[in-house]
């Protein structure tokens, strides 16, 4: 049963030589269509209402683009003030924690000018 599909296949779908006159008889066929035209089709011209909706849509995107850029900005100045504020806390704990060693470094040396006085 198989072999009688593909065998019908096989003819189905086998080359056929449309004839000597084929290409004459399409072109006759093109020729006589009506609807068929070689001509280019004529591209229209938009109206009004499509260049407002098209100055519309070019304003949009300058006021995005400007909202971008000012978001932008914003985020860099935010980031800015966040970075100035980690900085002046790490100078804040350096001074304290130099100020405690200078505080040990001079108590040590008026505990061993003492004792080298006293003794």
């Amino acid at each position: 049963m198989s072999n009688d599909i593909e065998r019908e296949l096989r003819a189905a779908l086998r080359p056929v030589d449309p004839g000597e006159r084929f290409a004459e008889r399409v072109l006759a066929r093109i020729a006589h269509d009506p609807t068929h035209s070689t001509r280019a089709p004529r591209l229209r011209r938009p109206a009004a209402a499509s260049y407002r909706w098209w100055g519309a849509g070019l304003a949009a995107m300058v006021v995005l683009a400007v909202v971008a850029v000012h978001d932008i900005h914003v985020r860099r100045m935010e980031q800015g003030i966040e970075a100035r504020r980690q900085l002046l806390e790490a100078l804040r704990l350096t001074n304290e924690k130099l100020d405690i060693a200078y505080r040990a470094i001079n108590a040590n040396d008026r505990h061993a000018t003492a004792q080298k006085s006293g003794a």
